[in-house]
């Protein structure tokens, strides 16, 4: 497990003690086995007022961003804080905060629901790779769309010289091979870009 502290000035206590993959956090029990490898869960979804950033499950280790509040007067150590790597089970000693004894703790609500799962982030990691592609190739479309347009007039007014038919031709080939371009196998993860006509 590794806790991610954000500091933040307040003068509220806050207490967390560990048990595996649940975290009780003033009291209140937040058990974060179901947690799949590689998804994650928005802090929205946890109902805790120190909860930030999503919770994470990357590498086997759970990855949980807690509020840290610190008073004014707080040391370096809580204002600045470093994350806490493979805390042991029981009292986590946060910087700034007194150590309290465990106390009855009541279930805490999570919205598992809103779990993003490694496949879901792939998928949407695809989906955005696409429409970048696809807003990439229409920029350059664009671009030889305009390069071609007078080259174009030159030769249906049979007013093109040798030299601005065969870039016409040239421009026109880039063209084509724009429009391939979701053909291509890795597309749109991977990318073989046509060079323009010089």
């Amino acid at each position: 497990m590794i806790i991610k502290l954000s500091p933040v000035r307040s003068d509220a206590p806050l207490a967390v003690f560990r048990l595996g993959d649940m975290l009780t956090i003033n009291n209140v029990a937040l058990d974060f086995a179901r947690l799949p490898e590689g998804a994650s869960i928005p802090a929205s979804a946890v109902v805790s007022p120190f909860m930030h950033d999503p919770i994470e499950r990357h590498d086997g280790k759970l990855i949980v961003t807690l509020r840290l509040p610190h008073a004014a007067d707080a040391p370096e150590s809580a204002r600045f804080p470093v994350d806490i790597v493979d805390p042991a089970e029981g009292a986590v000693q946060l910087p700034g905060q007194e150590v309290r004894e465990a106390e009855p703790a009541a279930t805490g609500v999570i919205d598992w629901s809103q779990v993003i799962t490694a496949e879901q982030k792939a998928a949407n990691l695809l989906e955005q790779q696409r429409l970048e592609a696809v807003g990439e190739i229409a920029r350059r479309r664009a671009q030889a769309d305009q390069a071609i347009t007078p080259l174009q007039d030159a030769v249906d007014l049979d007013k093109a010289t040798e030299s601005e038919a065969a870039l016409l031709k040239d421009w026109k080939l880039y063209r084509v091979a724009l429009n391939r371009l979701p053909g291509q196998p890795g597309y749109p993860e991977e990318i073989d870009w046509p060079a323009p006509p010089a």
